[in-house]
């Protein structure tokens, strides 16, 4: 699963795994990238599977799955 995820999504999980109560805004900030952008790459990443969220969207978290 994690193998299909490019390389700005990588980036995008590395920051989820440092803290995963990561709002757009801040890995937007983080990443240098636009909010829309970070936008599409999480969907991306919950359409692989790779991500869901757990919780509200402003009190939840991402939790990264595993094989």
């Amino acid at each position: 699963m994690i193998d299909k995820v490019t390389d700005e999504e990588r980036t995008l999980l590395s920051l989820l795994a440092e803290d995963p109560g990561y709002t757009m805004p801040r890995l937007s900030e983080k990443m240098g990238i636009s909010r829309k952008t970070v936008a599409q790459r999480i969907k991306q990443l919950k359409e692989k599977g790779v991500i869901e969220r757990i919780g509200s969207d402003r009190k939840g978290y991402w939790k990264i799955n595993s094989k």
